[in-house]
């Protein structure tokens, strides 16, 4: 499952490379200037706050995304108590069990996003030495990761967060000499899938062809 990721571009790119590789557009309120008092990290682990697109209306994606920013690990809408007190590991969250699952199952529903993604990491080799893969798109261009979103409120705290959409590697798939699991990858097709609620999404649950994916080092370390 993935731990770590980054997001290096500032807004503006991702504004841009929204239009360039998904055709859809992103609507900023207040221009360049949207975000400017919510700082996402570069480097993103469990519970940091990172950067994510949601639709402004969920019933009709194509009209705009918004960008916005929360905590990475899904704080369901029914947990009593802070964000800071919700334990479990919700960075993740597995396709085949989402839609029954009840911190992911809402989200399904209704709280589908995008998280723009420089590159993600995995780790081989054996414990304590373990080699840090940095996997990004073939070709240098950004990656777009099917997640949900969630927002949560305890007490005048509101929390927004978001988890990424986890599917198994196949035999064949690019992520399998490196880790059983792996995130969907969207391109402009899928992305549209994706974010329409009222299509079937199990169809765009597949990796990409091989050679989608470039990892550095290139090859696993045995454990």
């Amino acid at each position: 499952m993935c731990n770590l990721y980054r997001n290096d571009p500032k807004l503006d790119d991702w504004v841009a490379f929204f239009a360039e590789y998904l055709n859809l557009p992103v609507i900023l309120d207040a221009g360049g200037d949207t975000l400017a008092n919510r700082p996402w990290a570069k480097e993103v682990y469990p519970k940091y706050d990172g950067l994510f697109m949601r639709p402004v209306d969920a019933k009709a994606p194509e009209a705009g995304l918004e960008p916005a920013v929360g905590r990475w690990g899904v704080v369901p809408f029914f947990h009593k108590g802070t964000a800071k007190a919700w334990k479990f590991p919700t960075n993740n969250c597995r396709s085949e069990e989402m839609a029954a699952k009840a911190s992911f199952r809402d989200a399904v529903k209704s709280k589908r996003c995008i998280i723009p993604v420089s590159s993600f990491c995995e780790h081989t080799g054996p414990k304590g030495k373990m080699t840090r893969h940095t996997i990004r798109a073939a070709g240098g261009k950004p990656l777009f990761l099917a997640g949900l979103w969630a927002s949560h409120s305890w007490e005048g705290e509101q929390t927004d967060s978001y988890t990424m959409v986890m599917m198994e590697a196949q035999q064949g798939d690019d992520m399998r000499r490196f880790h059983n699991r792996q995130p969907i990858v969207l391109d402009r097709d899928s992305a549209r899938t994706w974010l329409n609620l009222g299509a079937p999404f199990a169809p765009i649950l597949k990796a990409g062809p091989p050679g989608t994916l470039a990892f550095d080092p290139p090859d696993p370390v045995p454990a």
